[in-house]
């Protein structure tokens, strides 16, 4: 029997899925062929593809030969308040990878895929944020959305309590399994993130990657297209990934824009301080337990 002894467990929006196919080209590792099955985070009923049943998910890791690692990617295990206690009992001796991001600019991302998938409703990210407090009295829900089963999920704030999450996961594991990855400095040097990455797991750190942008910022299709997209997740990954990608951005985006709303590819400014000031003390309190020098927090600080 196969199993998965490597988790990238999030956050969402942070590199997760480059980082995932990264990985899956090393010889040395296997990653499942689909990324996100979501089976840990069984306190979060919101993922209407989500894999259960033990049989079921081990037979995602059945071709994984005599890979030392043996790896999946689900960016909400970061987020669920059981997913590492329950990958804890599965497999005592995992590696763990967590890739952060800036507070601002990942919400900001998450609700341009919240509103992709249909699961939001309110295309000012501003107004999105204020709506939290209602939300959490169950108003304000998408009709459309499972969040109406799973209103955490709009709960944007939450989402980046970062600090409570890396420590429950240092506690679970212990700092020496848990690789802690910060998106702007993958952004910035890939090869040697995923380098240092390779080290980390004590596979060869030398073999060459094929990098590629996985997952770019997307322009807002129309609703008809957001329905497909909700329907059918999984073919439409598959056929970005296949020779019809071109065709694919083409129908869905370029052309299923037309009519449609937009919202500024980048996060208001004077917002972006306004939420930078909000989490200081979530930044401050992260750098602590990550023991970063100056510079790094100041780089999350601007």
């Amino acid at each position: 029997m196969k199993k998965p002894n490597l988790f990238v467990v999030g956050a969402p929006k942070c590199g997760t899925t480059s980082m995932h196919n990264y990985l899956a080209q090393h010889p040395e590792i296997f990653m499942s062929s689909r990324k996100e099955l979501h089976y840990f985070s069984t306190d979060i009923d919101y993922f209407p593809h989500k894999i259960t049943g033990i049989s079921n998910y081990l037979q995602f890791f059945d071709s994984a030969g005599d890979a030392k690692y043996i790896g999946e990617s689900s960016p909400e295990y970061l987020y669920s308040e059981v997913a590492a206690q329950q990958i804890k009992e599965f497999c005592s001796d995992a590696k763990i990878i967590i890739m952060l991001r800036n507070p601002p600019d990942m919400l900001y991302s998450l609700h341009g895929d919240f509103l992709l998938w249909q699961d939001e409703d309110i295309l000012d990210f501003s107004e999105a944020l204020a709506a939290q407090e209602e939300r959490k009295q169950r108003r304000r829900i998408p009709k459309s959305s499972k969040s109406r089963k799973e209103i955490k999920f709009l709960l944007y704030f939450d989402w980046v309590k970062y600090s409570t999450q890396v420590r429950r996961y240092f506690k679970m594991f212990g700092k020496e399994n848990v690789h802690i990855i910060l998106f702007n400095e993958f952004v910035k040097d890939t090869a040697n993130i995923y380098r240092q990455t390779l080290e980390f797991l004590g596979v060869d750190p030398d073999f060459p990657v094929e990098i590629k942008v996985k997952n770019p910022s997307k322009p807002l299709p129309n609703i008809a297209v957001r329905s497909f997209f909700c329907k059918y997740p999984h073919l439409v990954d598959k056929l970005e990934s296949s020779s019809y990608a071109d065709l694919v951005k083409f129908l869905f985006y370029d052309l299923g824009k037309f009519g449609q709303p937009q919202r500024p590819k980048k996060i208001d400014p004077e917002l972006r301080l306004k939420l930078i000031k909000h989490f200081q003390p979530e930044i401050e309190e992260l750098a602590s337990l990550l023991n970063w020098d100056e510079q790094r927090l100041q780089l999350w600080l601007q």
